[in-house]
C-alpha cells in the first residue's frame, strides 16, 4: 500500500465518540511507514480523583508508527484496532485501583507497574507503555 493511501484510509476511520485518527508519512525515515496519532477522551486517573469516581474530563493521545507497505486495507484496519486495544489496555491499568489506598498495580505511568504488567504477558521490555501522551 502507498502511504498516501494508507493516510486517507486512517483518516476515514471512525471508533467512539471524540477519538479522533490521524496519519502522517514517515517514510523520509523508514521506507512504507507512517505514525498514527490518536487523540482520544479520557477521565483524569490520578490517585486523588479516584475517591470521587474520577470526575475531571481529560484528552490525551497516543502515537504508533506503522509499517504499510506490504499491508493491504484490511491488515491497517486490523493493526488500528490493535492500536484501540493497547489504548484501552493502557486506560484500564491507569483505572484498575484497590482501596483504601486507591493502589494501581498496574499502573503503566510507574516503573513497577509497567514491570508487574509485563512479567505477566511475556514481554521483555517496557517500552509499549512510552508511546502514550501526557494528559
Amino acid at each position: 500500500m502507498e502511504t498516501e493511501s494508507a493516510i486517507e484510509l486512517v483518516d476515514d476511520v471512525i471508533y467512539k465518540p471524540g477519538w479522533t485518527f490521524t496519519a502522517r508519512d514517515h517514510s523520509k525515515r523508514f521506507e512504507g511507514t507512517i505514525v498514527v496519532h490518536v487523540d482520544y477522551p479520557a477521565r483524569n486517573s490520578n490517585r486523588d480523583q479516584a475517591q470521587d469516581g474520577y470526575p475531571e474530563q481529560i484528552a490525551t493521545y497516543a502515537e504508533f508508527p506503522l509499517v504499510v507497505k506490504d499491508c493491504t486495507d484490511e491488515d491497517l484496519y486490523a493493526a488500528l484496532l490493535g492500536m484501540i486495544m493497547s489504548i484501552e489496555e493502557h486506560e484500564a491499568r491507569e483505572f484498575l485501583r484497590v482501596r483504601p489506598t486507591h493502589w494501581a498495580p498496574f499502573h503503566p505511568h510507574r516503573a513497577d507497574g509497567m514491570h508487574r504488567w509485563a512479567v505477566r504477558h511475556d514481554k521483555n521490555d517496557l517500552l509499549g507503555d512510552l508511546q502514550f501522551g501526557i494528559a
